[in-house]
């Protein structure tokens, strides 16, 4: 999945995230191997040792859905394990949110639907490190980089602050967990990737632009890479 800019900014936290009650509409530690209430749309997705794990290091439209209603202020929250795939210098992942009408076909787009997204592309982009994006799907094949109003004309390069050597994707980083976490509010469509080494200081700030539309679906997705995801929380605040 080719992506064009950055489209995220630094801004340190000064006050506690939320001041509001929370309901957690979706928990899943993988604890079964039968993937109930999940259905496979691309891929190869299994439990293996307890965790949801894409093991197709190969496709580029892996996905793996499952219902959920999203509304109102919302966050993601789940340990993602690099299981290998970045050898070639290439990677991608990512999670749909307030999905409607999700496909159920191998397909670029994923219905009415947001796409937080995280890359590993350094021959594109010159830098060795993660890129952060966002993008709007409408449909089964249309979907791009999302043009709301971000805080920032000069977006800052994930890469920058998290340097990885290509080296590391090829043994060193096998098996490390990263600790993801993502906020949006439909209402008014702000929201908030929240820095994986420091996520009680640091988030990357985007505003949409206008609201988001709710919906009832949560979607991964990989694009050539291998991973592992567990201790998924979906809360939704009031």
């Amino acid at each position: 999945m080719k992506i064009v800019k950055l489209v995220l900014v630094l801004v340190f936290l000064c006050s506690a995230t939320f001041a509001f009650s929370q309901n957690v509409v979706l928990r899943e530690n993988f604890s079964s191997s039968s993937l109930s209430g999940w259905k496979q749309v691309s891929g190869s997705w299994r439990v293996i040792g307890g965790k949801l794990a894409q093991t197709d290091r190969n496709e580029n439209m892996a996905m793996i859905t499952v219902p959920v209603w999203q509304s109102g202020k919302m966050m993601y929250e789940f340990d993602l394990e690099y299981a290998g795939g970045g050898e070639d210098d290439y990677a991608g992942f990512g999670i749909h949110i307030c999905t409607s009408n999700p496909t159920n076909v191998r397909s670029w787009g994923n219905g009415q639907s947001l796409l937080g997204w995280v890359t590993w592309d350094p021959k594109h982009y010159g830098y060795p490190g993660g890129y952060v994006q966002v993008y709007e799907s409408t449909g089964k094949t249309s979907m791009g980089l999302h043009r709301g109003i971000y805080p920032s004309p000069d977006p800052l390069r994930h890469g920058d602050l998290i340097s990885i050597p290509p080296s590391y994707m090829k043994s060193e980083y096998i098996s490390a967990t990263v600790p993801f976490k993502l906020m949006i509010d439909t209402a008014t469509g702000e929201g908030r990737f929240y820095d994986p080494l420091d996520p009680d200081r640091y988030y990357f700030a985007f505003d949409l632009g206008a609201p988001l539309k709710p919906g009832g679906y949560l979607t991964f997705r990989t694009n050539s890479v291998s991973v592992r995801i567990d201790n998924l929380k979906v809360t939704r605040y009031y």
